[in-house]
């Protein structure tokens, strides 16, 4: 009975210590399924950090892109009061062109008119100096009469 109780013993040692080999092969498996999630975990962690590297260039890129719409909105702004500048400028150009040219009408119309003026002035003279070269004529010939006349009267006197 001694030797039955310790065959029973031994086989009890025995399932004990394949039950034993069965726990620590599990054991290997779940340590090996956990060295597989720890370097599946590293993985992830290295993306994670090349994801947050990506973010912050992305960020970094963010800020650049606002500093620059920020400066190309002050030069928008700058070249709106530009463009108002401009046009009141050009505005008050057009003004005084429309004055010149109200101006240069009236100096064209009174131009004409002194024109007409000349015109007429240059026929008056015209005709004065016609009226006067008539004139001498006739006094040349009234002189050369006088002068007949006064040889025909002193010879009249010495008849006499």
């Amino acid at each position: 009975m001694n030797e039955q109780i310790v065959g029973q013993i031994l086989e009890q040692l025995q399932g004990i210590r394949d039950s034993q080999q069965a726990t620590q092969s599990e054991i290997k498996s779940i340590q090996t399924e956990i060295k597989g999630m720890k370097d599946s975990q590293q993985s992830m962690q290295t993306e994670i950090k090349s994801m947050k590297d990506e973010i912050k260039g992305m960020k970094d890129s963010q800020q650049s892109m606002q500093t620059e719409i920020k400066s190309m909105k002050d030069e928008i702004k700058g070249m709106k009061e530009s463009h108002y500048v401009m046009q009141t400028q050009l505005k008050q150009t057009n003004e005084i062109v429309r004055a010149i040219r109200h101006r240069q009408e009236e100096t064209d119309a009174k131009l004409d008119a002194l024109s007409m003026d000349v015109h007429k002035l240059h026929g008056e003279v015209s005709s004065l100096k016609n009226g006067q070269e008539r004139q001498e004529r006739i006094l040349e010939s009234l002189s050369l009469r006088s002068i007949e006349q006064e040889a025909d009267i002193r010879d009249l006197k010495i008849i006499k």
